[in-house]
């Protein structure tokens, strides 16, 4: 069964709020700790193509649907089609990326958010922050259906 559609307000967006964009199909259901297991795997998945500047591999990650959500401080974006990293020849990599602190927590069946704390350089510019996934248990296995990264000003631990 397909996602469900959910027409969201460009507006604001939490990663709580995120986890409406698309219901999983409950015949699909498993338990809470098997999908967070599943979400951690494409998480891993989804950094490492990172790491590896492996494009085909990253996108694969995503819902390649028009339910697909990027936030972050300049708002919210939807769809698979509009997102101009699925179409770049020489997508702009971080220079280096330490992502540690890497959690999932399920928030439904077949739905898992996720969390990380970055470190990195970009362009020769350090940053630090956080990013956020919302995985979803669609036909062709998990996908990442929201993502979101922030800068962040606390000294790291």
């Amino acid at each position: 069964m397909p996602p469900r559609r959910i027409t969201i307000p460009k507006l604001g967006l939490t990663a709580a709020a995120a986890a409406i964009l698309v219901a999983a199909d409950p015949a699909r259901a498993q338990s809470p700790a098997a999908d967070s297991l599943e979400a951690l795997t494409v998480f891993r998945e989804n950094i490492d193509a990172i790491h590896k500047r492996d494009h085909g591999r990253y996108l694969k990650t995503y819902l390649q649907t028009d339910q697909l959500t990027r936030g972050g401080l300049r708002g919210v974006e939807r769809g698979w089609l509009s997102w101009t990293a699925r179409t770049e020849t020489n997508p702009a990599w971080p220079d280096t990326l330490i992502a540690t602190e890497m959690r999932v927590a399920p928030l439904s069946p077949g739905v898992v958010y996720g969390v990380y704390r970055y470190r990195g350089i970009n362009k020769g510019i350090p940053a630090i922050g956080v990013s956020e996934r919302i995985f979803v248990k669609t036909t062709a296995g998990w996908r990442i259906a929201f993502t979101a990264s922030y800068p962040d000003s606390l000294p790291a631990r």
